[in-house]
């Protein structure tokens, strides 16, 4: 009965676990507006997983953010993120979080698809963001 138990609890802990997701995958694709996304991307809708990047600010400012977007490339040293190099991550309501320096990973459930305003897409990635924390 002890064995079912742990095996079960064993079971539990490794459904729980986000699944790990990286801009290889994310960015792995030549985005196109109004495309199918690949569904390497679109099996993760809606699903927790954990990514690491870099945040960066959505808006010029100082201090703790409620949102923030989570970059591959730290330096700019590819020009401006493409629309699929880019995940828009929101904070719980009432919650902030310091931009971090160097690589956080990003705990949350993403939703993919294209996102518009005013016809325009402004982003095909969007977070709810549970947690972050920084890379050593």
């Amino acid at each position: 009965m002890i064995r079912l138990y742990f095996a079960f609890l064993m079971l539990t802990v490794a459904v729980s676990d986000p699944e790990p997701v990286g801009f290889d995958v994310l960015a792995g694709f030549d985005y196109v507006e109004g495309m199918q996304l690949p569904k390497e991307v679109t099996t993760f809708d809606e699903q927790e997983v954990k990514i690491r990047g870099f945040m960066r600010r959505e808006f010029p400012g100082d201090g703790p953010v409620n949102s923030f977007m989570l970059i591959n490339d730290n330096c700019g040293c590819t020009g401006t993120p493409k629309m699929n190099e880019i995940v828009f991550c929101m904070l719980p309501e009432g919650e902030t979080e310091d931009v971090h320096e160097g690589v956080v990973t990003v705990r949350g459930t993403i939703y993919i698809g294209e996102e518009k305003e005013e016809d325009v897409v402004i982003m095909i990635y969007q977070m709810d963001a549970d947690e972050v924390t920084t890379t050593q």
